[in-house]
This record gives C-alpha cells, sequence and structure tokens, in this order.
C-alpha cells in the first residue's frame, strides 16, 4: 500500500476528544467528536460511557458543531465509546471528587488575623 495511503488514511481517523482533563464531579466536561486533519464534526454520534464500576450507560449525542455536553457524577476512571464509520473509538479520562474550598478558607482567616496582629506589635514596638 502506497505510503500516501496510508498517511490520508491515519490523518482522516475519526477522534474524540474529552475537555477538562482531569474533570471534577459536578463540574461540565465537553466531548468533541470529529476527523483528525480536518475541521469536520461528526453530527449526531451517539455515545456511551464506561463508568468506573464496569456500567455502561448512554448519555447523548454530538450537536451539529461535533459536541456533547454532560457533567459526571462519579470519581474515577471513565471512558466516552462512540462507534464511528463502524470503528469503536475510544477517550479515556479521569474524573476527581469535588474538592470543598470552605476548610481552607475557613482556616486562611484566624491564620490572617494573627498575622496582621503580629505585625501591628512589632511595627508598635519599633516606632518612637
Amino acid at each position: 500500500m502506497p505510503l500516501a495511503v496510508v498517511l490520508a488514511g491515519v490523518l482522516a481517523l475519526p477522534q474524540l476528544e474529552v475537555a477538562p482533563i482531569p474533570a471534577t464531579v459536578g463540574e461540565p466536561v465537553v466531548v468533541r467528536a470529529g476527523r483528525r486533519g480536518r475541521d469536520e464534526p461528526i453530527v449526531g454520534l451517539a455515545l456511551r460511557m464506561m463508568q468506573p464500576d464496569g456500567g455502561e450507560v448512554a448519555f447523548g449525542e454530538t450537536s451539529a458543531n461535533g459536541e456533547c455536553r454532560f457533567v459526571p457524577t462519579h470519581a474515577g476512571r471513565h471512558v466516552v465509546v462512540g462507534t464511528i464509520d463502524g470503528v469503536r473509538v475510544l477517550a479515556p479520562f479521569t474524573v476527581r471528587p469535588a474538592s470543598s474550598r470552605w476548610p481552607l478558607a475557613l482556616g486562611s482567616i484566624p491564620l490572617g488575623l494573627a498575622l496582621l496582629w503580629s505585625f501591628s506589635r512589632a511595627r508598635g514596638r519599633r516606632d518612637p
């Protein structure tokens, strides 16, 4: 098989892209379906999700711009699955648990107040 045919076939391979990586539970994730090397979105592609527990569920299909959005509900390793032109295409990604920033914020307030008090006392001792 000529090299040009092989390269053309590889460059035209369908692909799925997931963003952002890693994703976070409760935050939107975008799956894009297209053909590599071309700006050609794949419209109406049915997508399935292989979840960390081994189950597989349908979660949507791509829109006119080749995108499908969803919000993950479980942390762990996920795989988006789509069948394009008879080829099963996989896009693995990781979902992190949602992190709460309240403990950090609540812990920072007393620390900030203690530093402010310490600096003001030190300044008071230096001023004549």
